[in-house]
C-alpha cells in the first residue's frame, strides 16, 4: 500500500484531563478517507489508547515471549478534534487503537457492552483500566465533578513507569553492544 502524504489524527483527552495527539490506525485511515460521516462519528468518541509507548523491538529468548510482553498498558479516552497532519509529523505521534465508541452509542449504552465491546483481547489489567475509564466518561455525564477511581489510576501510573523503563533498559542494551568491544 503506498504511503499517505496526509495522515489523520486526534486531540484525545485522557481521564486526568491531560489532551494527547495520536495518529489514528491504518483501518480508520481508511475508513475516514473514504466516508465523510465517519468524521462526525469520531467526534467526542471513546477510543482506546496506549497510556505508555510501545517498545520497539521484539523479545528474545530471556525475555517473556507473550503478546503482553511488549504492549503498554492500555486505557480510554474522549475524541476532542480530528485533523490530518503532513506524514512526516503524525508518524512520530504515538497510535490509538481501532476500538472506538461513537458518543450517540456510549453516552445511552449501559456500561457492560460498552466495556465488553472495547475491552477486546487486551491483558486483564488493561481491561480492567478500560472498564474504570468507561466508568469515568459515562460518570461525567451525570455527575458535576467526576473522579478517577483511585485504585486504578495507581495501578495504571505503576504499569507506566514500569513500561518507561523497560524501554529505557532497551535502548541502554542496544548502546551497550554498540561501544562493546
Amino acid at each position: 500500500m503506498a504511503r499517505l502524504k496526509k495522515v489523520w489524527c486526534a486531540d484525545i483527552m485522557r481521564s486526568n484531563g491531560q489532551i494527547v495527539q495520536y495518529r489514528l490506525t491504518m483501518d480508520l485511515q481508511l475508513a475516514l478517507n473514504s466516508d465523510l460521516s465517519g468524521r462526525s462519528e469520531m467526534q467526542n468518541a471513546l477510543i482506546v489508547i496506549p497510556l505508555a509507548p510501545y517498545r520497539n523491538h521484539r523479545p528474545n529468548s530471556h525475555q517473556a515471549k507473550s503478546k503482553s510482553a511488549n504492549q503498554p498498558p492500555y486505557g480510554i479516552g474522549l475524541v476532542k478534534k480530528i485533523y490530518r497532519l503532513r506524514a512526516g509529523q503524525a508518524y512520530r505521534l504515538q497510535v490509538a487503537r481501532s476500538q472506538f465508541i461513537g458518543h450517540q452509542y456510549w453516552s445511552v449504552r449501559p456500561f457492560q457492552p460498552c466495556n465488553r465491546y472495547l475491552r477486546h483481547d487486551y491483558p486483564w489489567l488493561s481491561q480492567k483500566q478500560i472498564a474504570a475509564d468507561i466508568t469515568y466518561w459515562q460518570n461525567r455525564l451525570f455527575k458535576d465533578k467526576p473522579h478517577q477511581n483511585w485504585w486504578w489510576k495507581l495501578v495504571s501510573n505503576l504499569r507506566i513507569r514500569f513500561q518507561l523503563t523497560r524501554i529505557k533498559q532497551d535502548n541502554y542494551v542496544k548502546e551497550r553492544k554498540k561501544w562493546l568491544m
